[in-house]
């Protein structure tokens, strides 16, 4: 599984670095705000991660889940679960 999320996360710093070079400031905009949604403010951080996260489960999308920075630190380990 690390192989693919290493595979997956040079492909889209690839992918995003040739966007930022050709993108007009509506797309430099959309990225401002991904990165304030996730800032901290009225919810702390992990629990608008943990959000984003069921959001993106529910929607399938599978490149967004490998994206997340939630689901990325639980894959290394950063961040334990339990069930119960």
């Amino acid at each position: 599984m690390g192989k693919l999320i290493e595979d997956f996360e040079a492909y889209r710093t690839k992918m995003n670095d040739r966007i930022m070079e050709s993108s007009n400031t509506n797309i430099k905009r959309f990225f401002a705000l991904d990165t304030t949604t996730y800032a901290e403010g009225a919810l702390d951080v992990k629990t608008k991660e943990m959000l984003g996260l069921v959001a993106l489960m529910v929607l399938r999308c599978d490149d967004c889940i490998k994206y997340h920075p939630f689901f990325r630190m639980s894959i290394y380990g950063i961040i334990s679960h339990k069930h119960n």
